[in-house]
């Protein structure tokens, strides 16, 4: 694995670790809104289970009562007699005894046609007032021709069962009612058998509800802990990453300061036997100190990339503005950059005006900027290619432009060679030598000094690299006094 491509596993744990962190107090809001889900369909069940078991019960004791009605007007003939209030025979009342024998009617009560209460099955000596009184359930089936049930708890009532159910019902006799009866049954094992029934199709439901609440929450505990474990991994990719980039950082300034001086040395050395000050050198020896100084030259440009990159990565890019003006800095580094490459006989043309342009700038800096740039489009040119420099003044800015005649560069590419150690060409057997670092290093001048860097191309018909910079100085007369200053 590269620095940079640690560097960026690095960031990736960073981000992916955020969000890992994030997504845990959200998996425990999730785990708890499903059990609290869960907790209230159980009692939401319960409660639906307790009414249909209720609603079960009163429906058979209704079904029952009208049974226990049909068989006592077949077989107590007088019950409208006796809901009229009219006498009845000694003989008559074995026939209502005996009605408690059928449908599990414990108990009954007859009332008029109108409501009034006329007889107890449990009390045959009833009178006075035990009788001849308005029920209001029973005036109410009158008016509504339809039976009532209710069910009743009796475990504190004398003489009931546990749980006992009440039906108020009309009795018809040749489709003309006659009576209220009012019936009484034990219904202690028959919700006994419906709460049984009920629980084992509400444990179904519930086992169904909970399996389909399961397999999901299962699916997002494995997905939360596939997150977690990946996330360690990532962290310890980014403590790994993090500790490389802190040793190339620093590999790369002390190799770079550790070369800085001797190279200068060498250069310095190389430069005054060029001069012949010292000695005369002969033609063949010549050519080899020049080739020799220039090596040194092109090495001494990279090692300082190399420490500018540092700079870069830490921060401490030092810029030292003042009132400079751009188009003489441009005209002296083109006289410079006219000895670069001089076997590719490149031509190189300062378009724009010739008066002066002032900007608050680093020259240094951007002198670098323009060496960069100069010498990339000198570089990438054909043999007898043309250079062309403009800079103009425009809405507060000065905007300087580099083009060439050279292969040019894809759109896809564009995007990318303001980055670092990054060429188009990045393959071993490229035609170009350099570090990559030309173009970010100038990126981050130009916006140190709050401008904009860019580059305009289409493959086969050359570039144009462009950077806009704020003038940064005030009034006319603030410009004036600036330009004596510089």
């Amino acid at each position: 694995m590269s620095d940079t491509s640690a560097l960026d596993l690095g960031k990736s744990a960073v981000v992916i670790g955020d969000k890992a962190s994030s997504v845990r107090p959200r998996s425990k809001l999730m785990v708890a809104g499903s059990l609290a889900f869960f907790i209230l369909l159980m009692i939401a069940t319960l409660r639906i289970a307790s009414a249909l078991v209720h609603q079960a019960v009163e429906r058979d004791a209704s079904r029952r009562s009208l049974e226990w009605a049909e068989f006592a007007i077949s077989q107590a003939p007088h019950i409208a007699n006796l809901a009229e209030g009219l006498p009845i025979k000694t003989e008559d009342w074995e026939t209502f005894k005996n009605l408690t024998d059928f449908a599990g009617v414990f108990r009954f009560k007859i009332f008029s046609a109108d409501g009034v209460l006329r007889y107890v099955s449990d009390d045959f000596n009833a009178t006075g007032e035990d009788l001849g009184k308005h029920n209001p359930l029973a005036s109410g089936v009158v008016s509504s021709g339809q039976p009532f049930t209710s069910v009743e708890d009796g475990r504190n009532k004398p003489n009931r069962p546990n749980l006992y159910s009440e039906t108020y019902l009309p009795v018809f006799d040749n489709g003309r009612m006659v009576a209220i009866a009012e019936t009484y049954m034990d219904q202690t094992n028959k919700t006994a058998a419906v709460r049984r029934e009920y629980a084992f199709v509400g444990a179904a439901m519930m086992g169904m509800i909970g399996l389909a609440l399961l397999i999901p929450s299962i699916g997002i505990w494995l997905m939360f802990r596939r997150i977690n474990l990946k996330n360690i991994e990532l962290k310890k990719s980014q403590t790994r990453a993090q500790a490389s980039d802190k040793a190339k950082s620093e590999f790369i300034s002390t190799v770079s300061h550790e070369l800085r001086t001797p190279l200068t040395s060498i250069k310095g050395s190389l430069d005054i036997l060029i001069s012949g000050k010292i000695i005369d050198l002969s033609g063949p020896a010549q050519r080899l100190v020049a080739m020799a100084a220039k090596n040194a030259s092109i090495l001494n440009l990279l090692v300082n990339d190399l420490l500018d990159f540092e700079k870069l990565d830490t921060g401490n890019l030092e810029m030292i503005k003042r009132p400079t003006d751009l188009t003489s800095l441009l005209r002296d580094e083109l006289e410079i950059l006219e000895t670069y490459g001089p076997h590719q006989h490149i031509e190189y043309r300062l378009f724009g005006d010739d008066s002066a342009l002032l900007a608050n700038v680093d020259p240094d800096r951007i002198a670098q900027v323009i060496r960069n740039l100069v010498s990339n489009a000198a570089k990438f040119s054909p043999v007898g290619g043309k250079v062309e420099v403009s800079v103009q003044q425009s809405d507060g800015s000065i905007r300087v432009a580099v083009g060439d005649t050279g292969c040019g560069i894809s759109e896809a590419d564009q995007g990318m060679i303001f980055e670092r150690f990054t060429q188009v060409d990045s393959t071993n057997t490229r035609k170009h030598n350099g570090t990559g670092l030309g173009l970010a290093i100038s990126k981050a001048i130009i916006q140190a000094h709050d401008g904009e860097i860019g580059v305009i191309s289409a493959v086969g018909e050359g570039s144009v690299f462009y950077f806009i910079l704020p003038i940064g100085i005030g009034s006319d007369n603030e410009a004036a006094g600036l330009l004596k200053v510089a």
